[in-house]
């Protein structure tokens, strides 16, 4: 049993992360898919652990892995070619009901196998609650040898399909050769013949799935990195940078650069130090060339999109790029070397990874490096020129309300990009004749940002049409609650049949929320008044561990990427240490005594989150992944406990049970906690109100467990 059961947390381990990655990178870098995914995951493992555990004797656990290694690579090759059969132009959006679905099937294979291998091993013991312990030990164990290895090797794409093909082989060769053939020169041969197989046949598939996702383009630079898929596009002298499927600049472009490097000039004078929060090189650095007294420093943390950007010939000679984590290079900016304007280019907030960077807690440290009379400058893609849809109109309001809480005063100028200008000096009440009288002295003579053009754009009656529409809400977007990610869901459900109403159905109409508390409180009721409700008490504590620990699972990875920029170098090492809690936890407290074994667990994780709840915010960056290992870890151990006080609980005296009915309950709980807290109930109610509904729960579990003990 330890063996393939070890085998099995490797397994689970890289079909979870390769796939979640794959899938967040295909579906336009949205972290929203990442709680969808985790439900058609863990669903699928629920299937396969209850249709498993139904099966006397199980299934040859040896055709199971052999299955699932062959699913896996192919898996993350769909998924990478999934879009190309969606999408018609480049850039384009993936409808969000059609991407759920997407995320939810692509995971399902693999969690179906992963389950019916959880059960399939568990059945090999004679007692339930010993066997099922022992599977979920070293399980564990293998999780985090396979977290700790996608951490260091996992980047690519080759690497991806690497270590699946990899674990195919080792599968083979654990499993149908004898001792001594293991240890022999074959099975290193025939692993090293096949790295070097996908080491010069992955490259190539890869740029030609990008150059089939993205005709009539030409496919210059095709790869990946921590933060997400990289292509740039050619096309009639023209560049694009495509990441995660999703625009991200064109050079040239020189009216989006006008409009990104010029307004803010004109209040500030012609002379000023510029720190732009993104990639400079597609326009904005060579537009600073041409401005006398302009100094750019640009912060982006892609250190490897620096050095092929080089390799084309986009640069900007008087830029000076730094490849460093924003969050990190403003902590630790010396603040006596100040910057005039602060530019934040960092892209529509569609995902939890660029939507950190119009949160109040960082235009409060854009604010400590600023100069006395310094802005924030936020240019958007979104046109206020005439017409201003509702949903638009709290896109806009939320921007605008979020740089009030942290700035004096805030202006905004309409037009096919709103622009917002924000400041803690009154530096914004200048006639449309005084702006442009200053766009005459730049030195500079603009092609678009003119007179004609800033006569029409500043018009009384568009200034004014843009000030009652920033005015439809009192909301502002926080890190606590991120409500400008589902505004832009919102924003672009007009755009899909099905996403127009259910969007606003799950964002906007809260009654159906209410349907998860009742069903709890009706699961805990109708154990409590069984027959059996010691044992049905059980379940109920299996479904606790698989919600609760899951919830704050994600819940970690969406708060450490708010302040750490990358999670998907990470994700792998953060769900191995879990997992490693688990195995730990589940190996000392099945050495403890079963007796009310639950209650100090139970009590155990209550007190994490309440320190968590506490302390999250007050985290230097240098510690933020050691805490977060630690909590992942400290929870871990809390929730191995519930589970072998549960396991202990419903198969106590009964070797006939369905061995994978238990494992099913836990994540169908998982299942809830991957939907609910990110997905939807952060930016309905958000992270303190997600974190005391957990802990209400879990107050609920420990009462019950008392009254039944």
């Amino acid at each position: 049993m330890k063996r393939p059961a070890f085998l099995l947390g490797l397994y689970s381990i890289g079909g979870q992360v390769l796939l979640l990655r794959e899938l967040v990178s295909s579906l336009n870098g949205d972290e929203l898919f990442i709680g969808t995914a985790l439900v058609g995951w863990l669903l699928a493992v629920a299937i396969g652990a209850s249709f498993g555990g139904r099966k006397r004797g199980g299934f040859r656990i040896n055709h199971l892995f052999i299955a699932g290694s062959v699913i896996l690579p192919l898996s993350l090759l769909l998924i990478r070619t999934v879009p190309s059969y969606l999408i018609i132009t480049a850039g384009e959006i993936i409808p969000f009901s059609t991407a759920a679905v997407i995320s939810i099937l692509m995971m399902s294979p693999v969690g179906i196998i992963s389950g019916m291998l959880f059960s399939s091993i568990a059945s090999l013991g004679y007692r339930p609650s010993e066997s099922i312990i022992q599977a979920y030990l070293y399980e564990g164990i293998g999780a985090f040898v396979g977290g700790v290895l996608i951490t260091l090797l996992v980047g690519t794409l080759y690497s991806a399909l690497s270590m699946a093909f990899l674990l195919a082989i080792a599968t083979i060769v654990i499993n149908y050769t004898t001792p001594r053939l293991r240890k022999s020169a074959p099975a290193i041969i025939l692993i090293l013949i096949a790295a070097v197989i996908i080491k010069f046949s992955v490259p190539p598939l890869d740029k030609y799935i990008d150059q089939r996702k993205y005709r009539p383009y030409q496919v210059a630079i095709s790869y990946d990195t921590p933060y997400g898929h990289q292509v740039i596009l050619s096309r009639d002298s023209t560049l694009t940078l495509m990441t995660d499927n999703t625009v991200e600049a064109t050079y040239p472009d020189l009216m989006t650069s006008e409009n990104i490097l010029l307004p803010p000039l004109l209040y500030t004078g012609d002379s000023a130090r510029i720190l732009i929060i993104g990639r400079a090189e597609f326009g904005p650095a060579q537009l600073a060339d041409s401005l006398p007294g302009i100094k750019v420093t640009a912060v982006d943390p892609r250190m490897s999109l620096t050095a092929r950007l080089n390799k084309l010939g986009i640069t900007g000679a008087g830029a000076i790029r730094i490849d460093d984590e924003p969050f990190r290079f403003i902590g630790r900016a010396n603040l006596l070397n100040r910057y005039d304007i602060i530019i934040i280019n960092s892209g529509e907030p569609d995902n939890y990874r660029s939507g950190r960077f119009l949160t109040e807690r960082f235009f409060n440290l854009c604010r400590l490096i600023l100069k006395e009379k310094g802005m924030i400058f936020l240019p958007t893609n979104y046109d206020s020129d005439r017409y201003i849809s509702p949903e638009k109109k709290t896109l806009l309001a939320e921007l605008k309300n979020t740089l009030s809480r942290s700035f004096r005063f805030v202006a905004g100028w309409p037009g096919d990009m709103t622009l917002f200008f924000a400041s803690n000096d009154s530096l914004f009440n200048l006639s449309p004749d005084s702006l442009i009288a200053r766009s005459r002295r730049l030195g500079y003579s603009s092609q678009y940002m003119n007179d004609i053009y800033l006569s029409d754009r500043l018009q009384s009656a568009k200034i004014d049409r843009l000030n009652d529409a920033l005015t439809v809400t009192s909301d502002f977007n926080s890190i606590d609650r991120p409500t400008l990610i589902f505004r832009q869901a919102l924003y672009r459900a007009k755009t899909g049949s099905i996403d127009k109403w259910l969007l606003p159905f799950i964002y906007e109409n809260h009654l159906w929320l209410y349907l998860f508390p009742i069903g709890i409180i009706i699961l805990f009721g109708f154990s409590l008044i069984h027959r059996q409700k010691r044992r049905r008490i059980g379940l109920c504590l299996y479904f606790t561990a698989g919600l609760v620990s899951l919830s704050l699972e994600l819940i970690s990875f969406y708060l450490y990427q708010s302040s750490a920029g990358s999670l998907y170098s990470e994700m792998g090492f953060l769900i191995g240490v879990f997992m490693l809690g688990l195995s730990l936890g589940t190996y000392m407290a099945s050495k403890l005594e079963p007796e009310r074994l639950e209650i100090p667990s139970l009590l155990m994780l209550l007190i994490s989150i309440i320190l968590f709840l506490l302390t999250h915010d007050k985290v230097a960056m240098y510690a933020l992944l050691y805490y977060y290992l630690f909590f992942l870890f400290t929870m871990a151990l809390a929730t191995a406990g519930i589970f072998v006080a549960a396991t202990n609980r419903y198969y106590f005296g009964r070797s006939e049970s369905n061995r994978g009915l238990g494992y099913a309950f836990e994540i169908i709980g998982s299942a809830i906690g991957a939907l609910l807290p990110t997905t939807i109930l952060l930016p309905i109610i958000g992270l303190t109100g997600v974190l005391i509904s957990l802990i209400a729960v879990i107050v609920l579990a420990v009462t019950m467990a008392a009254i039944t003990s």
